[in-house]
């Protein structure tokens, strides 16, 4: 059973650990106002998700629906935002400030002991991070789902309610409704296993349909990467982060979460090299570190960083500055750069931070480095891995055409 806690009280909590968090005086004033008219709402009751969501149908029927442009948009905006801020708040004792928070989740006692066993079985198991953190997305989401409709317990799951939360994903990218499944059929698997409920609730799942891997990777020529390096404005802080983040990218290959994760332990500036451990493979990677590189980040930790102990060399712009950026800033950036560097963005495919990546390899296979050398720039496991770049490789394709030979039966008839 969840606390009991009256919607004023809950509110002047979440108030006080937005201040802790050191929110804008525009944000706070934006949060009061909600807080404020749903505690006249809710007197003297004591809060739940369900209070929270007939709060927030009332306040539609009241104004008429929710404008979707303008000032008024982002002010009617916060009442979402506030209502779920207290609904996270209140099951999990955190405020989730980005859609990938970092922090220490305190799961809610029916879920707790479960929970953090089954996440710490993944780690022990070598999951990435990247996986880790989907499926404790996903486990919150879940949850906060369950209390939306009044159930706390693993055993009290019917198939209907996994229907309900499937429906929610509508209009999510199909890869990315398949891998939520997937890790909630891995939770409700490790559940079943260990006891923590009596029947095999991951049966209720459905099996979204596998996709194969048929989209071509965003490529940039050499010209266009030089374009999309030079079109960063290095002129402010969050630009001199950016351009060392671009210039690891283009010119090392790293995948976007390796970048966010460097530390200065992680170069040696006597070997002028990079060592890390990979997210995705856990696998090791050294690299030279292009002069280029190296004075970027320099640049950065001397003339654009924010003062900090956090111990990753790229962080976040905003008090308290802690933690990696966030990756839909960072798409966005790139976006940006883009846009500047003159490059036409093409909406059918990603161009974002991993096309630099593939940019990389592409280039290199262009113009002559084997497979081979490629894939241990990249850090692949598996040097057939690096063999998708070879579909972009249109030039190098038509090395390998062959000429049709064709009888003469068939050259008289088309005469």
């Amino acid at each position: 059973m969840l606390r009991q806690i009256k919607v004023r009280e809950l509110c002047t909590e979440l108030e006080n650990k937005l201040m802790e968090l050191q929110y804008s005086e525009d944000s706070l004033r934006r949060y009061r106002k909600v807080f404020c008219e749903f505690s006249e709402y809710a007197g003297d009751c004591d809060y739940s998700q369900s209070k929270g969501t007939d709060f927030l149908v009332w306040k539609f029927q009241q104004l008429g629906g929710f404008v979707t442009d303008g000032e008024d948009s982002k002010n009617e905006m916060y009442y979402f935002r506030a209502i779920r801020s207290l609904a996270e708040y209140y099951n999990f004792g955190v405020l989730f400030r980005r859609h990938d928070f970092k922090g220490e989740i305190i799961w809610p006692a029916p879920f707790k002991d479960v929970t953090e066993n089954f996440l710490r079985y993944e780690v022990e198991c070598g999951c990435s991070y990247a996986y880790h953190d989907r499926c404790r997305t996903v486990i919150k989401d879940f949850i906060l789902f369950l209390d939306s409709v009044g159930v706390h317990s693993l055993d009290d799951i019917t198939a209907e309610l996994i229907s309900r939360f499937a429906e929610t994903m509508v209009g999510l990218a199909p890869v990315t409704v398949a891998e939520r499944i997937s890790a909630l059929r891995q939770y409700f698997k490790y559940a079943y296993l260990h006891e923590y409920v009596k029947d095999p609730i991951e049966a209720y799942l459905p099996y979204p349909p596998q996709r194969l891997r048929t989209k071509l990777p965003t490529v940039w020529t050499e010209e266009q990467i030089e374009a999309i390096v030079h079109a960063v404005d290095t002129t402010t802080p969050v630009g001199k982060r950016d351009y060392a983040i671009v210039l690891l990218g283009a010119r090392l290959g790293l995948r976007i979460g390796d970048i966010l994760k460097l530390t200065l332990n992680d170069i040696d500036w006597n070997k002028k090299q990079l060592s890390i451990i990979q997210s995705k493979t856990r696998e090791p990677l050294t690299l030279p570190l292009p002069e280029d590189v190296g004075w970027a980040v320099i640049d950065y930790l001397k003339n654009g960083r924010p003062i900090t102990d956090c111990p990753n060399i790229f962080v976040v712009h905003n008090a308290p500055y802690q933690g990696c950026p966030v990756k839909s800033t960072l798409r966005n950036s790139i976006h940006k750069i883009l846009k500047r560097a003159g490059i036409p963005i093409d909406k059918t495919k990603r161009c974002g931070w991993h096309s630099l990546r593939h940019s990389l390899a592409t280039n290199l296979l262009q113009n002559g480095v084997d497979t081979s050398t490629i894939s241990d720039i990249l850090g692949h496991t598996d040097p057939e891995v690096t063999r998708h770049y070879l579909k972009v490789d249109m030039d190098g394709l038509r090395k390998c055409a062959l000429e049709v030979e064709v009888n003469d039966d068939v050259k008289e008839e088309n005469l």
